[in-house]
């Protein structure tokens, strides 16, 4: 399996937007929603630091193709692409273990 972080900065517009907690969480749950049906995507773990909005994501994946397919994808250009500022830090790994599971490899 592949783990991948992806971390963005917010355009200044959509800071705005999601420093209203309501809009934050609706916006949150469209992006969960959406991620229930990406092909291969296992688990997504939403992150947010609370003094710049700066966002952010851990992604387990079946496998490395998945991961490509889903940086080509509308869902990624939706939720990274068109809200970020500049060009998303990505970082990818293998995933070798979790509490879950036990070791991976």
């Amino acid at each position: 399996m592949i783990a991948a972080i992806v971390k963005f900065e917010l355009k200044d517009e959509v800071k705005k937007q999601l420093a209203d907690i309501e809009v934050a969480k609706k916006h949150i749950n469209d992006v969960v929603e959406g991620c229930r049906k990406i092909p291969g995507l296992k688990e997504k773990y939403f992150i947010m630091d609370p003094k710049t909005l700066a966002q952010g994501a851990m992604l387990i994946w079946e496998k490395q193709e998945d991961f490509n397919a889903y940086l080509k994808s509308e869902e990624f250009k939706t939720t990274v692409l068109d809200i970020c500022e500049g060009k998303p830090r990505i970082e990818v790994y293998i995933h070798t273990a979790n509490l879950t599971d036990g070791v991976l490899i």
